[in-house]
């Protein structure tokens, strides 16, 4: 009979928690190289925060129709491309004058690079239009950086508040070390998330922040489902003459198909993300697909390992002691009892024999 993939797992001879040290050489070394590059080139600020240049076009066109902004859209796409520009964000509106408006934002460029193409969008939108209606009709401005600080701020609060409440749950239900173990691995996630981030170049955006923020979640629910299990197999009579390491190890290899299913879930939801035609939407699709593996891969390497090494068995609370000593008195009564039984019967015996006397 075949092996299943899930018994080939849980019989696997690879020690997780053994190679912890080993484990975090990766992750180190792409942290070390996020450094470098972060001190040599900086981040790659997206327009949320570093600012750049607008261009807005009001067209006859309904934009509000599939075709007409498609059409649109590629035409200034070919006039951006001339000007050796790569628009970044479209979006569109309503005007209260003429039509409809399309607007890209993009990164900043000069002066004389904007007149050119503004003359540029002018000539193939607008080539009859006065001069006070081309005020309107046709525009390229600068812009500074509007993120929000009050959206920021939130959204680290939101992450900071679910990471506190979860480590505070564990260590009511699980102690110290499943609180330590969800706030470390939580920040090791993050950093090491956001190192991939900065070597990839993707460009941070606020939608950057919030697929981090995502990630942080993400490992938080891994560590838990993890400690869950783990002081699940503790109690266990079998596994009661096992070390630490050994059941760290049991209980990977047993949770790898649940996290292997649910990060494969993850992974397809965002995918289907990076469809939506919008940027501020599809730019969440890489930095959470980075943040999905990374999270998986450190629930098989890292939280094993870290977990064996900072693991306290708690003491056993006062009523569980009394509820010991009770176990181990109810036999003795049981003897007792036990030793009361020949005497009963005895008595019984005799009083059948004198009635048989009798008769």
């Amino acid at each position: 009979m075949k092996t299943s993939i899930r018994s080939k797992m849980e019989n696997s001879k690879y020690k997780f928690a053994q190679n912890f040290w080993y484990h975090l050489i990766a992750p180190l070394c792409i942290i070390v190289l996020a450094l470098i590059l972060a001190l040599c080139f900086n981040f790659n600020l997206g327009l949320d925060f570093k600012g750049g240049t607008v261009a807005t076009v009001v067209v006859e066109e309904d934009l509000f129709v599939s075709e007409n902004y498609s059409n649109v859209k590629t035409t200034i796409d070919e006039i951006l491309s001339q000007n050796g520009i790569n628009g970044l964000v479209y979006q569109k509106e309503t005007t209260n004058y003429y039509g409809d408006a399309i607007i890209v934002r993009f990164n900043r460029i000069d002066d004389t690079a904007r007149e050119e193409l503004r003359q540029d969008l002018i000539q193939e939108f607008h080539s009859e239009a006065s001069q006070d209606d081309l005020e309107r009709f046709v525009k390229v401005d600068n812009f500074e950086g509007n993120v929000d600080s009050a959206v920021l701020t939130s959204t680290i609060l939101a992450v900071l508040v679910a990471i506190i409440c979860t480590m505070v749950y564990l260590w009511i239900r699980h102690g110290t070390t499943a609180a330590f173990l969800s706030l470390f691995v939580a920040i090791f996630d993050l950093v090491i998330s956001t190192s991939l981030v900065a070597i990839v170049r993707i460009p941070v955006e606020m939608s950057t922040i919030i697929a981090l923020a995502f990630v942080s979640m993400y490992s938080v629910i891994t560590t838990y489902l993890f400690v869950n299990d783990v002081n699940s197999n503790i109690k266990q009579e079998k596994y009661s003459k096992l070390d630490k390491n050994e059941i760290a190890n049991i209980t990977t290899k047993r949770g790898i198909i649940q996290k292997l299913s649910i990060s494969l879930i993850l992974l397809i939801f965002v995918l289907l993300l990076g469809v939506v035609p919008t940027y501020q939407v599809r730019s969440l699709t890489v930095p959470c697909l980075i943040g999905v593996i990374v999270v998986f891969l450190t629930s098989l390497f890292i939280t094993p390992g870290f977990w064996s090494l900072t693991y306290i068995k708690r003491r056993a609370s006062t009523k569980s002691q009394k509820q010991t000593k009770q176990v181990v008195e109810e036999p003795k009564l049981a003897e007792e009892d036990i030793t009361k039984e020949p005497e009963v019967i005895v008595e019984t015996e005799e009083k059948e024999n004198i009635k048989d006397s009798v008769k």
